[in-house]
């Protein structure tokens, strides 16, 4: 009796089922921390969800994927239903492209790589990637300002995504301040005296370097917007030769520049944050000089320790210094009430063609966003007392 009860058991799970619904997520990295919380939320909470990422960080993850299993039938069959939710976070207007062309693969984590309730790090072997379609992504900005700005995909705005201006480590305490009129100058130029900046000769010996996000960043694409530089205008910038793409580590030692001129930059926020709280005089120029450049808000606050509440540093730094912009500091209070205006919304796209059931996920990852957002990662629309008008950059008005 106990072997015929052994191999009725082993006869009931060989024949168990087990669907799987993939939903493939690309696009904004700066709003990937809430991105991955609200999925989280999403498939059952904290400490009830199996992941796994690659990079320092869930929140500074490069990919992601998520899973949710639950029993369809009586315990006994061993029938499932598995929900796996994957990112690939790899800027905007990347993320745009590939969801409007349909024909561009994103890499995303294999389905079958291992995750579990604390997280997988890291899996990183070469057989745990696959390419694929992707069917949703986030964006800090409006397809408007895409490479696609016809396309049918569908979108509407989910968040409101907070950016700062930030000091790298070897700054100047006084480099404390961005305006419209300094960010043209420095950007179109790639570098100027941190008198420049901070209205004191005395800092005229200090130089300070751009650098920030590549084209294919929505991040950018607001900034640009907002200060009126013009989203599509060429920049100069210094970056890193290698940012650590495909490595997902911090960086190390002296930087290496491009020479100015280079419209390129980071391939993600995090990478652009790593080269702004290291120490950054390089030895193969002579003088003093530091790095400054825009940061999601996420990023701004894991860089700096910035407390958007008090406007003080009280939390845990890497070393980097938090700016005002045109004079007024990053606090959810004043990106409600309009005068601070460093914001985009954020957009969540669907696939032209989404089926019914990709609409309600999209919905149901809405309201999941609700759920998470706190002023270090993103903030609420219905909190707006505001409006901008005009898209991207335009006019912040009251409601």
């Amino acid at each position: 009796m106990l072997v015929m009860s052994a191999l009725f058991i082993s006869a009931t799970f060989s024949n168990a089922a087990d669907t799987q619904t993939v939903y493939n997520i690309t696009g904004a990295t700066a709003f990937r921390a809430a991105a991955n919380l609200a999925i989280i939320d999403l498939l059952g909470g904290t400490g009830n969800v199996p992941y796994a990422y690659t990079g320092a960080s869930l929140a500074a993850s490069n990919r992601t994927i998520f899973k949710k299993t639950v029993v369809t039938n009586l315990p006994a069959t061993g029938d499932t239903a598995t929900t796996i939710v994957r990112a690939s976070w790899s800027g905007s207007t990347q993320g745009i492209l590939d969801l409007a062309d349909q024909t561009v693969t994103v890499q995303f984590l294999k389905t079958t790589v291992t995750t579990t309730t604390a997280g997988t790090v890291n899996p990183g072997a070469a057989g745990d990637f696959e390419t694929t379609n992707a069917r949703f992504a986030f964006s800090d900005v409006d397809k408007l300002l895409s490479a696609r700005p016809d396309s049918a995909i569908q979108g509407e705005g989910v968040g409101v995504v907070p950016f700062m201006f930030v000091a790298g480590e070897s700054a100047p305490a006084t480099v404390s301040n961005m305006t419209d009129q300094i960010h043209n100058t420095l950007w179109s130029t790639g570098s100027v005296p941190a008198s420049f900046i901070t209205g004191n000769p005395a800092n005229a010996g200090f130089t300070i370097l751009a650098t920030g996000r590549n084209n294919g960043s929505g991040t950018r694409a607001a900034v640009l917007s907002e200060t009126q530089y013009g989203s599509f205008t060429s920049v100069v910038q210094f970056n890193q030769t290698n940012d650590g793409t495909g490595v997902g580590g911090a960086l190390t030692g002296t930087p290496t520049l491009y020479a100015p001129g280079g419209n390129g930059g980071g391939t993600s926020n995090s990478f652009v944050k790593d080269l702004l709280v290291r120490t950054s005089s390089p030895t193969h120029l002579s003088g003093n000089y530091a790095f400054v450049s825009y940061l999601t808000i996420s990023d701004a606050v894991t860089a700096t320790g910035y407390d958007q509440v008090s406007g003080n540093i009280t939390l845990p730094t890497e070393g980097a210094k938090p700016m005002t912009y045109n004079g007024v500091r990053y606090s959810e209070q004043n990106v409600n009430n309009g005068s601070y205006t460093l914001w985009s919304y954020q957009q969540l796209y669907r696939a032209a063609d989404s089926t019914p059931a990709e609409d309600t996920f999209a919905t149901d990852l809405k309201n999941s966003i609700d759920n998470v957002l706190v002023p270090t990662i993103g903030l609420k629309v219905s909190g707006l007392q505001v409006e901008r008008s005009g898209g991207d950059g335009g006019p912040v008005a009251p409601l």
